[in-house]
């Protein structure tokens, strides 16, 4: 016999048992199917953690701040603390993998528009490298290297305005782009304390700023704010510490020392290596990839747990394979001595049997993935309005089939089929002609 009358003779056998072969099928289209949609489930989940973490920032950006050491603590090593200045940029810049770094100084101020005020972190952001961490215009433009008194609003900052003699709060009616507006490093403006004598008041300078843009809505991180060439921010922190006629606490940011540092690493799977490198250098170093992972883990645990309960049903199709293939031995051992007779081979009859439980398990996976692919939509059509357990509100896709997937619970299921016909093989195989024929 050669393999094409295998295959015809199989394909003939299980066509004879029309209704056996479709109720075995129809166990290892049930077993695949829940497999497969369970595990979809926690890839659903996965990417829904990754999503509601991205919304708070980028994942392939390390911020660093400065590293704290107890001298009286055992194993420091006396060493010193070290300082978020020019030497760390370079230093960072160095380290492979980064592609950009920016510091980051901040200091407080009020926008007055009009009878409007908001009270705002100002930052001062390298305006080179704002492309490479995400930062996008959803009106005007970025900051751009020259930029005098030009500041960058952050998306949600048209409804940070209120009206200090108001008592009742209404909608602020102001136009970011076209207003004309001062800005003041005063942190208690329209709010000063008259108990304050004249003399003692700290006067503040107010700055005619110019508006190069909004920021596009999307990144938490940079709904509230505004932001400023760097070099602006340092000339305004050193008017203002002339102004206050004080000088910084020890440790807090100057105009030589920056509040932090951002690393922005080419890939994801790189940041704990460079953020592992930066903490060694005696900083402390932080990434939302920190939180992803522990919710991820969580994930893999769910998806063990889900993936398990439909490999119980792949499990109870194998046994039904086997029990159709052992039954189909009972039904033709007088088919298979009479095939031993004319001259069938031992590896004819085991190819045979093995071909035909193989066959059982693709269908059965092949219409299995079908079947997953339609219940994986309706879970994502009908399931969708249930996003905020996932924590990205509606819309979020619960359930995610990677094509990876498909092609291992093809080869999966059609392994089950193997495996499961191997006894029944053996056992065909080892059937004794004569008694085999004489089997009524």
């Amino acid at each position: 016999m050669n393999n094409l009358d295998i295959v015809f003779m199989g394909i003939k056998n299980l066509w004879r048992r029309k209704l056996r072969t479709f109720l075995t099928v129809l166990g290892v289209i049930i077993g695949t199917s829940s497999i497969i949609v369970m595990l979809s489930l926690g890839f659903g989940l996965s990417q829904a953690f990754e999503d509601q973490i991205s919304q708070w920032g980028s994942l392939t950006t390390i911020n660093v701040q400065q590293g704290w050491s107890d001298p009286s603590m055992p194993g420091n090593g006396g060493k010193e603390d070290v300082s978020l200045d020019d030497a760390a940029v370079v230093s960072f810049k160095a380290l492979p993998n980064v592609i950009a770094v920016s510091p980051t100084l901040e200091t407080y101020g009020t926008i007055i528009n009009g009878r409007y005020v908001s009270g705002v972190p100002i930052r001062g952001i390298d305006p080179d490298v704002m492309v490479e961490f995400g930062f996008e215009a959803g009106e005007g433009r970025l900051l751009a290297t020259g930029d005098e008194l030009t500041v960058l609003f952050g998306s949600d900052m048209a409804q940070n305005f209120y009206d200090p003699k108001s008592r009742v709060w209404r909608e602020p009616k102001v136009d970011l782009m076209k207003d004309r507006m001062t800005m003041t490093l005063n942190p208690n403006y329209g709010w000063d304390d008259p108990n304050i004598p004249p003399t003692e008041k700290v006067n503040y300078k107010e700055y005619k700023i110019k508006v190069a843009g909004i920021l596009a809505g999307g990144n938490w991180e940079h709904s509230y704010g505004v932001y400023m060439p760097l070099n602006e921010v340092q000339k305004l922190v050193k008017e203002k510490e002339k102004a206050e006629n004080s000088r910084p606490a020890p440790g807090q940011a100057n105009t030589s020392q920056y509040m932090r540092i951002d690393v922005k690493v080419d890939d994801m799977k790189n940041v704990k290596d460079v953020q592992d490198t930066i903490k060694t250098m005696g900083y402390e170093a932080y990434s939302l990839n920190d939180q992803l992972e522990s919710m991820k883990e969580t994930a893999g645990i769910i998806q063990l747990v889900l993936g398990g309960i439909g490999a119980i049903s792949l499990l109870v199709a194998a046994i039904g394979i086997t029990n159709t293939m052992v039954m189909s031995i009972y039904e033709r051992t007088r088919e298979i001595g009479i095939m031993k007779v004319i001259g069938a081979s031992i590896n004819d009859i085991k190819k045979l049997f093995l071909f035909e439980s193989a066959l059982i398990g693709l269908l059965g996976g092949i219409i299995g993935i079908g079947v997953s692919y339609l219940l994986s939509f309706g879970i994502n059509r009908f399931g969708s309005a249930f996003g905020d357990m996932f924590g990205t509100g509606a819309g979020t896709k619960i359930s995610i089939i990677p094509i990876w997937l498909v092609f291992a619970a093809l080869g999966f299921s059609a392994l089950i089929g193997i495996i499961s016909g191997y006894y029944p093989a053996r056992r065909a195989m080892n059937l004794s002609a004569i008694e085999a024929i004489r089997t009524e």
